[in-house]
């Protein structure tokens, strides 16, 4: 469906189309019999509640029965509306169009329509289309809409009949047959001309005008905003083929750790069970795509597509890039930023009235660059948009004050690009820089071996779009020089380096002085910039004030360079036309250029004064985190990097900013930024030093897990306690990056240890050499706290010095490893103890898998003589085999707090014989795995016998 229909006014009787004929047939299908439905699923709903069957006035049952305020009625219905309201539902005058029938069933009905409620806003959003979308139909489009709206209308008809417990096939059949001759009927050109004013005078309705006349203006207003420029200090159009259709790549989103598909981040029924969230807040650090992922939904409302799950169903997309939000509410943004013309066309009392009636879906942009006057509109969506969807993106550390605006809210975690579309995003990239097919494909396999190479110090930064993105404009520049980039200060001293070199070979050509010497002005140019920059984000401002922005050009025309092209250079700039004549506004572009920008005039001033005082002595930044990563960086390059310094950063992070002792991937991304200096690698060393504890988990992020095992390696530091557990379904060798942490942390014996290997423990005959040494080696060094996987004779020997040892969950799979065990629990006992009572031991607790070969003689077995908590698990028994457990169990100790027989082939006439042999044996518990049944109550009769606690799992 596509084109243009003719309204009255261009059309003479008997000049209409088959196309409008058809277009007149589904305006009527769906207002009239949209109409009936609503109508019917309303009236039946409204006399099941305290409405005296029904015949309660809509506008009494509001004010008595929900206890509404008049203000509250007021608001949320116009004069008319009320007027209708305050009728009999029942009765001729109640006459409500879609529009209000949609309304009163979501608000007074409520939860009522819960099972539905989906599908009466699809048929809402059918009659919003017909009256404000261009459709151009042909008899087998009409055919086949026509068909869709009776499937919609028998979905919703029969679902009211199933709340009610009733059936309504007799209304269902009405509609369908009704639609069934509408679609068969022969219409004269009076017919369709009838219709077409209709909707023509629909169209005059202010809803009806908010919607056609808005949509017109705003897209074509966001059609501006379709480029995704990464050197946004660059003009947009250096990269205006960097458009969203042409690069846009799908984004890694994820909420309480479940991956959420990108396509779907309106659909927010399946982000939480407990209530629907009417705002997604969209969470990502700096580059992570936010901007990105805000233009991508733009062009896809804007190109009508169907990829985003429920956004078709919009009427009206609000967005906002929050940094040039300049005005102090909703409605003076919509008449003066955004919607200009639109505005016009309604009173100011009238706007937010007539949007709230419609389905809004709000686009904020960058909540972490808001002015003050930005957040104030925000708190007012919030607040008068209860009905309407928000998606707002901003850094973690802004999130906060947003989840305390509204309480119906979820956030999701922006973590950039995956491998795979790392991948795709260049090869995008590559395809609109080089046309030829066959230097793109070898340009692509360059650069990636590069990146996975020489760049394999930034992979975690190569996630972020915004980083990828600078790093392939500088290979695409020059590929030599790039090869030196190996942080994120580099990345961005190389961009800002060719940035001046670009402007100084421009100015040059404009017939200013030679290169040589125009060099130096421009970077001090840039300093000056920067120093603007620093004040600017101690004011958590963007955009530069008149006063900042003439001195700037001051210095420019000082130095003889042309100000407009050193700015523009730098700074976004917007011109405005004026009766004084053209007015230049100028900007941060992006967050980033400003903070790397005000770390470079920073860097300057520590150049001269050595220290940070008294720039950084004051410092009230919320974005100091970035801010300090690129100081580090710069003060790197520059040779600058004194122990002294390094202490200073170190101590600013910590004190400035909250709960950042543990943040490992903060600690190692300043190490990447300070390539590893020697000051900066002390002072992180000192801070994971005092650190509690680290939790290691299989099942975490590789890459969380690499940054721990390169802290570690790289300042030979360790915190108090690590605790690593690789569960079951994982082998050890399959987590390169936590072996290295149990290599590093064994080495150093620097850190207590509790080791959870759940298959090594679990899984029979299975043994790893490698592991062994480890164990035994933080066994000898007495940092080993708990163990839980298999245990060799070398780790059994080293236990006799363990005293730390507080619990083992052991597999032992010979009789040579139950001797030494034996050895090391009774030189404990009777030695250490009375020897050196500060070193007594703490081995509390002691459970046994006994993997051993039932061929053994019993008395082969060692007597352990432990006094604690002692489990013993063994697998596989057999009734023939009772007996030979029982002898062995009585052999190793006199007590047992539990024993577990696992994947047993066990009657309970075995068990019996087990008991009768271990009858002088305390034992408190035993638990049975078994796939063969017993009776309940005759496992209760000889649990009461033996005076053991049995529980028998099949």
């Amino acid at each position: 469906m596509s084109g243009a229909w003719m309204s009255p006014a261009n059309l003479s009787l008997g000049n209409y189309t088959k196309c409008d004929l058809c277009f007149g047939k589904y305006f009527k299908a769906i207002n009239q019999f949209g109409k009936v439905v609503l109508n019917s699923v309303f009236l039946l709903l409204y006399q099941t509640l305290d409405t005296n069957g029904g015949t309660l006035p809509v506008r009494d049952y509001c004010l008595y029965k929900l206890n509404w305020s008049g203000g509250y009625f007021n608001r949320a219905y116009n004069s008319s509306e009320r007027q209708i309201l305050s009728k009999v539902p029942t009765s001729e005058e109640f006459v409500c169009d879609v529009s209000l029938l949609f309304k009163i069933t979501n608000q007074v009905l409520g939860n009522l329509t819960e099972p539905i409620k989906k599908e009466i806003r699809d048929l809402k959003n059918l009659r919003n289309t017909v009256a404000h979308e261009d459709l151009q139909l042909d008899e087998h489009e009409l055919a086949n809409l026509i068909e869709e709206l009776k499937t919609l209308c028998h979905i919703i008809l029969k679902g009211t009949g199933s709340l009610l417990g009733q059936n309504l096939s007799n209304i269902i059949s009405e509609v369908e047959n009704g639609l069934q001759d509408l679609l068969m009927a022969k219409m004269e050109n009076s017919d369709t001309e009838m219709y077409l004013e209709t909707l023509e005078n629909f169209r005059q309705e202010k809803q009806s005008k908010m919607i056609s006349e808005g949509r017109r203006e705003l897209m074509n207003v966001f059609s501006k905003t379709n480029v995704l420029n990464p050197c946004s200090w660059m003009s947009d159009h250096a990269f205006k083929d960097f458009t969203v259709e042409n690069v846009f790549t799908s984004l890694k989103l994820a909420v309480s750790g479940r991956e959420v598909p990108m396509n779907n981040i309106l659909n927010t029924t399946s982000f939480k069970e407990r209530f629907v969230p009417r705002m997604v807040i969209v969470r990502g650090v700096m580059g992570a795509g936010k901007t990105s992922l805000y233009r991508y939904l733009l062009q896809q409302w804007c190109t009508h597509s169907s990829a985003v799950v429920g956004l078709m169903n919009v009427d009206i997309v609000i967005a906002m890039e929050m940094r040039t939000v300049k005005c102090n509410s909703l409605v003076q943004f919509l008449r003066e930023q955004l919607l200009k013309a639109t505005s016009q066309l309604f009173s100011e009392s009238d706007i937010i009235p007539v949007l709230q009636d419609l389905n809004v879906l709000f686009l904020i942009d960058g909540m972490d660059e808001a002015t003050k006057q930005g957040k104030e509109v925000v708190r007012e969506i919030v607040n008068k948009f209860t009905d309407s969807s928000i998606v707002v993106t901003a850094r973690p550390e802004f999130t906060l004050e947003l989840m305390q605006m509204a309480e119906d809210h979820v956030v999701l975690q922006l973590d950039g690009f995956s491998k795979e579309n790392q991948r795709k995003y260049v090869e995008k990239i590559f395809a609109i820089m080089y046309p030829d097919q066959q230097q793109r494909a070898q340009e692509t396999e360059r650069f990636l071996r590069f990146k996975s190479g020489a760049c394999a110090s930034l992979s975690n930064h190569l996630t972020l779009p915004l980083t990828l993105a600078l790093l392939l404009i500088l290979w695409c520049d020059d590929t030599f020089k790039v090869t030196t980039v190996t942080n994120a200060s580099r990345l961005y001293s190389m961009i800002y380096e060719v940035c001046r070199s670009k402007l100084t070979t421009r100015l040059e050509a404009m017939g200013a002085e030679h290169g040589a010497s125009l060099k130096p002005k421009v970077r001090r140019w840039q300093v000056e910039l920067g120093q603007v920059a620093w004040h600017m984000m101690c004011e958590d401002v963007l955009n530069l004030s008149l006063n900042r922005a003439n001195r700037l050009i001051d210095l420019c025309e000082k130095d003889g360079i042309d100000a407009i092209q050193t700015m523009s250079t730098f700074l976004n700039c917007t011109t405005e036309q004026t009766l004084a004549g053209t007015k230049y506004n100028f900007s941060f572009h992006h967050s980033s250029g400003q903070e790397f920008l005000a770390a470079f005039y920073i860097c300057e001033q520590v150049a001269i004064s050595g220290s940070f005082t008294p720039i950084l002595s004051q410092v009230s930044c919320s974005r100091l985190l970035e801010l300090m990563m690129y100081v580090t960086g710069l003060l790197k390059q520059s040779n600058l990097l004194t122990p002294s310094l390094a202490s200073d950063i170190k101590n600013m992070m910590i004190s400035k900013l909250e709960n950042l002792s543990n943040d490992v991937e903060v600690w190692w991304r300043l190490l990447v930024e300070a390539e590893s200096d020697p000051a900066v690698c002390k002072v992180v060393g000192d801070v994971i030093n005092h650190t509690d504890k680290w939790v290691i988990n299989s099942w975490d992020l590789p890459e969380l897990t690499k940054v721990k095992a390169n802290l570690l390696q790289k300042t030979g530091a360790a915190p108090f306690l690590v605790v690593i557990h690789v569960q079951y379904t994982t082998m050890l060798e399959d987590c390169p990056e936590l072996h290295d942490i149990l290599q590093l942390v064994a080495q150093e014996g620097k850190s207590n240890v509790k080791l959870y290997l759940d298959r090594h423990f679990n899984s029979s005959k299975d043994q790893e050499e490698e592991v062994e040494a480890l164990v035994a080696k933080m066994l000898c060094s007495n940092r080993l706290v708990e163990f839980k996987g298999h245990f060799g004779y070398h780790s059994a020997m080293q236990l006799e010095r363990a005293t730390r040892t507080e619990a083992l969950y052991i597999r032992v799979t010979s009789l040579g490893t139950l001797a030494q065990l034996r050895l090391s629990l009774r030189k404990h006992r009777r030695w250490k103890t009375k020897l050196w009572s500060s070193r007594k031991w703490n081995l509390k607790s002691l459970e046994l898998f006994l993997d051993i070969d039932t061929d053994i003689n019993p008395e082969d077995f060692p007597h352990l003589n432990y006094h604690k908590r002692l489990v013993v698990k063994l697998t596989g028994l057999s009734d023939n085999r009772a007996k030979w457990v029982g002898e062995v169990l009585r052999r190793l100790s006199n007590h047992y707090t539990s024993i577990i027989l696992q994947e047993s082939y066990v009657s309970l006439a075995g068990v019996k014989v087990l008991l009768d042999t271990t009858a002088r044996v305390s034992l408190k518990e035993m638990l049975i795995i078994t796939d063969q049944p017993a009776m309940t109550e005759e496992v209760q009769t000889l649990a009461e016998k033996s005076g053991v606690n049995i529980r028998w799992l099949v």
